[in-house]
């Protein structure tokens, strides 16, 4: 059900009346129903799927809970894990099986064939697999310490952040369900109008760039040099929107709903350096990366050649979260490299004593403008439907040639 439809329009007015008309203990229950019809639409089968891996992060919880308070540490560890790798699991099925099979038959120049129907990704995967992730390892860390079967349905099926995120905590999440009531009118006009600023960022601004773009998505004759540059720009402006639109939505309807939902973008293009790009970008995201894969494989905490790794191996599977091509992995090493540069200036350029003689509002006017052509730039690999796409249409910008 996707935001800017009729269809979503009428179910959320639809649920907010059904909401807001029930009793307040009946209210989480009706938000559960509510998510389950939302995921319903899509694809009923794959209801199921969800709820019976929210049994088993459940049931996991449960048990590291169970396990703790027995002083079993291992096994309390290996429910974690055994948790943990029944969603990552699902998710690697669902959406990279296909990758992985057809890139090793193309490394095996056919040698190696197997054939695998085409599945149907299931809605929102990638956003309540991690959600369920993070809800295990917090549980296991001793961050979340009570939790039942009403908060963690309310928090798994919220349908407002279930497609598009922002990806929820449940330790700011959960505590909210006790205290839904109704707003005043002030705050409804606020929602209401995020809302509607998340529709018009969607349909009118980010929908209108999509012309633009296709230089990017289909590079050839008749393209220009100049197109190409057109496209890069207007596919930056078209992401931008489209992913705040989103968000702008999510956080309105939760906000209707009676939740806070925490913020997902803060002026990104207006960043000095590519670190605080991705602290300002996809706000959940990039925190959840940093929480559960970044600082696990070891942070900035060891030598400036593993931190580099660490950083192009974590930013590789950020790009793969976003879509199951290689072409995303190559845009995520594109960032990895970026912050590694980042890293190494920061610790061996920026204090020296040409940098700091430079004024600050020249250096901040470059550090940006210098920051938001490397994510425009980095947009060219993530719009192209592939790798060779992707190389073309920048060698189309700058007018290369080359040999046949």
């Amino acid at each position: 059900m996707i935001f800017n439809t009729w269809v979503f329009g009428a179910f959320a007015l639809a649920s907010l009346c059904a909401y807001w008309w029930s009793p307040a203990r009946f209210r989480p229950a009706a938000l559960v129903l509510c998510g389950i019809v939302f995921y319903a639409y899509a694809y009923p089968p794959y209801l199921i799927l969800i709820a019976s891996l929210a049994v088993i992060t459940y049931g996991c919880a449960k048990a590291i809970v169970t396990f703790r308070e027995r002083r079993k540490p291992a096994a309390a560890r290996w429910m974690m894990i055994a948790g943990v790798a029944a969603s990552v699991g699902v998710l690697s099925f669902y959406k990279y099986t296909h990758l992985f099979l057809t890139s090793l038959d193309s490394i095996s120049h056919g040698k190696i064939t197997i054939s695998f129907p085409q599945l149907l990704i299931p809605l929102a995967i990638s956003f309540f697999t991690f959600e369920f992730v993070h809800f295990l390892v917090d549980v296991y860390l001793g961050k979340i310490k009570e939790f039942g079967v009403r908060e963690f349905a309310t928090f798994a099926m919220f349908y407002p952040t279930l497609v598009a995120g922002p990806i929820k905590r449940f330790q700011n999440f959960a505590p909210q369900i006790d205290h839904l009531h109704r707003r005043s009118s002030l705050f409804v006009a606020a929602n209401v109008y995020r809302v509607l600023l998340g529709l018009a960022k969607k349909s009118i601004i980010a929908d209108s760039m999509t012309p633009l773009t296709q230089p990017l998505l289909t590079p050839g004759a008749p393209y220009h040099a100049g197109d190409y540059w057109i496209a890069m720009l207007a596919y930056t402006a078209k992401i931008y929107f489209d992913f705040t639109g989103y968000s702008d939505i999510a956080i309105g309807m939760a906000g209707l709903l009676g939740f806070q939902i925490l913020e997902n973008f803060d002026r990104p293009y207006w960043s000095p350096n590519i670190s605080l790009f991705w602290r300002r970008w996809h706000i959940s995201l990039s925190s959840w990366i940093r929480d559960y894969i970044f600082i696990p494989l070891g942070g900035s905490r060891r030598s400036k050649t593993f931190t580099a790794i660490n950083l192009a191996l974590v930013m590789a599977i950020a790009g793969l979260w976003h879509g199951a091509q290689w072409h995303f992995v190559v845009w995520g090493l594109w960032h990895g490299l970026g912050l590694a540069v980042h890293r190494t200036w920061t610790l061996s350029v920026a204090n020296t004593q040409f940098v700091q003689g430079i004024p600050p509002r020249i250096s901040a006017g470059v550090s940006i403008a210098v920051t938001f052509a490397f994510v425009a730039f980095g947009w060219i690999l993530f719009a192209s439907p592939t790798l060779t796409a992707g190389f073309e249409a920048v060698r189309a910008m700058f007018a290369i040639v080359v040999p046949k």
